[in-house]
């Protein structure tokens, strides 16, 4: 590169602060490795052979590969790139607004959402394919590493009018979604601990995977169901249907995930921020 730009060896020598005959015999040594001839000399002067054009044109681009990612780790901006997380449907149904809240405000950033359950958020994070996830039950695994940024409070949805007596919840029946039952199981077994036998004696009236649309038969009087409350709030239909009173409050607490010894961009800081306003520590409020 340096004897490209200057045309002259004893100049490239002093710049690389080698001899001239060092210069040479470093050129000598390309082209014995390379099998080619890299230079024309004449004279004091030289031209390129193709093979030395060649190399000239691949080093100019590894310079300019090298200095963009120094210039990239110099420069972590923390306003700038992909976010990618994974996190439950409920989750990200509460999150997604204002994280394009975030990206409205600074847009060169961009945000990646995938919801799914927590196996697999998990192996997504193991992966590669999620930066951070957000789960609702402890992991144990070396490659990752865990923090609890809140909890979310579960809750009991009927419809509007109807008491939240054993009774009344087997003539309703359940309305269940991706992870109906894993929510249903904590708030039944610890509320009606003598009579919940497990869900299967539980009449089911219907399933939805689309958890935006989860309280829609419910606000129809067609059952009931056990979501997080950032879920119920956020719903277009909370209006339409009762939060039942509990003896028993079941707060599920959440844990943010990323791989160990993999630190994450500046911009995930604010991911991180706008996840714990979200997700408050709720135990022992009503």
């Amino acid at each position: 590169m340096h004897l490209v730009g200057s045309r002259h060896f004893t100049q490239t020598a002093r710049q690389l602060h080698m001899t001239q005959p060092g210069v040479s015999q470093h050129i000598q040594k390309l082209e014995a490795q390379l099998g080619k001839p890299l230079l024309n000399r004449q004279g004091k002067g030289f031209e390129l052979t193709p093979a030395g054009e060649l190399l000239h044109r691949y080093g100019q681009k590894q310079a300019e590969a090298e200095s963009g990612l120094l210039s990239a780790l110099a420069d972590d901006d923390p306003y700038t790139g992909e976010c990618k997380l994974a996190c439950s449907g409920a989750m990200a149904l509460s999150l997604y607004p204002p994280l394009l809240n975030l990206q409205s405000r600074h847009p060169g950033l961009s945000m990646s959402i995938e919801a799914a359950p927590n196996v697999a958020i998990v192996e997504r994070v193991r992966n590669r394919q999620s930066d951070i996830g957000l789960i609702t039950q402890p992991v144990h695994d070396p490659q990752l590493q865990q923090e609890e940024v809140g909890s979310d409070r579960l809750c009991l949805v009927l419809p509007r009018g109807e008491s939240a007596e054993w009774h009344s919840l087997m003539n309703l029946g359940f309305i269940s979604h991706p992870d109906g039952y894993h929510y249903a199981i904590q708030v039944l077994n610890a509320n009606f601990a003598a009579d919940f036998k497990g869900m299967g004696h539980i009449p089911q009236v219907g399933y939805i995977n689309q958890i935006s649309q989860i309280l829609l038969p419910v606000s129809g009087g067609l059952g009931f169901t056990v979501i997080p409350r950032s879920l119920l709030e956020a719903d277009p239909c909370r209006e339409a249907v009762n939060s039942a009173g509990l003896v028993t409050n079941v707060d599920e607490k959440v844990y943010l995930i990323t791989r160990k010894h993999r630190p994450l961009p500046k911009r995930y800081q604010l991911i991180r921020a706008l996840i714990s306003e979200q997700l408050p520590s709720v135990p022992g409020s009503d």
